[in-house]
């Protein structure tokens, strides 16, 4: 459900101390980084979804499509990997609905982001695609996977249970983390609630302060919070969908061994339902390419490499 910001390391050696917001000159900062490794930013309207992403274009390479989840945006999530991977493939790297800069006139829920992903592989003519999605982000990747399989090469899923995370499990985190639901969780509201996110997406949370917590907050995670909260609440209606998920290609699973959100028998239960390669990653908690960018990205090429 919620997929951690890449900026762990965001204001720690910054040297941006000095700036007004620190929060808004680092994501500025990270989009002149994908500026300098020869991306471009692009927004398209395909139906009722404003979709913007960033995309190097590289031609005659493989395609890797990145998906995020909740608490950020595709940029700072995926940071890490659009430098590792962006001079060997074509990387794509969208913001998912009602994040970063897309939106939808559409009903806030799991489908749509589905729709909205397969219209952007239809929009870009996508074939053998390299999905990879992370935790809500790991949900669209399913849906496309069983929609849309044609296109693509392969899936991968990142510390995301499909439907192995059990009503039982919910409440027990929620208990764990002093919420009454789920949105109230991924949806903060303060400076505080920003603290409890990263408190358990984290293995070694970043030590912010409180203004930079909220810097963060207006930066990231303000954006239509009333759709956020409908994703959140719809989610488990989509159950059924991935109760019997048949996937014909090869599926990839990397975990962070130290995901509080969601255990590592979820990551396995995944494993024997999808017939799936899974890789169990240590020191990193739900924010894994970011907590270990170097381990996760050698995973995935290997992985990829591999078929």
């Amino acid at each position: 459900m919620y997929k951690a910001l890449a900026i762990l390391s965001l204001f720690l050696f910054s040297g941006l101390m000095s700036c007004k917001n620190i929060v808004r000159k680092f994501d500025e900062q990270v989009h002149k980084s994908y500026e300098r490794n020869n991306f471009s930013s692009q927004t398209v309207v395909l139906g009722n979804h404003k979709i913007f992403y960033y995309d190097n274009k590289r031609e005659n390479a493989p395609v890797l499509l990145f998906v995020h989840g909740f608490g950020g945006d595709g940029k700072t999530t995926w940071n890490y990997q659009a430098k590792a991977f962006g001079d060997d493939y074509r990387v794509i790297i969208p913001d998912i609905l009602w994040f970063g800069n897309s939106e939808s006139k559409e009903t806030p829920e799991l489908q749509s982001q589905i729709d909205a992903i397969n219209a952007l592989i239809v929009h870009l003519s996508l074939e053998q695609v390299h999905l990879i999605g992370i935790s809500y982000g790991g949900f669209i990747g399913l849906g496309v996977a069983q929609e849309n399989e044609s296109k693509l090469a392969s899936l991968t899923i990142v510390d995301s249970p499909g439907v192995h995370f059990s009503e039982e499990e919910q409440k027990a985190f929620c208990e764990k983390v002093g919420v009454a639901n789920i949105a109230d969780a991924f949806v903060p509201e303060n400076s505080d609630e920003v603290k409890r996110i990263f408190g358990f997406a984290f293995r070694k949370p970043p030590k912010l302060t409180a203004g930079m917590r909220e810097q963060t907050l207006g930066v990231y995670m303000s954006k239509n919070p009333e759709e956020q909260r409908k994703m959140l609440n719809n989610l488990p209606k989509n159950r059924e969908k991935f109760e019997e998920l048949k996937i014909n290609k090869p599926v990839l699973i990397l975990w962070g061994e130290d995901d509080e959100i969601f255990l590592t028998e979820n990551a396995k239960e995944l494993k024997e339902q999808l017939d799936a390669q899974l890789i169990i990653i240590p020191k990193a908690g739900h924010s894994l390419p970011a907590e270990q960018p170097k381990d996760f990205n050698k995973a995935l090429r290997d992985f990829i490499e591999g078929l």
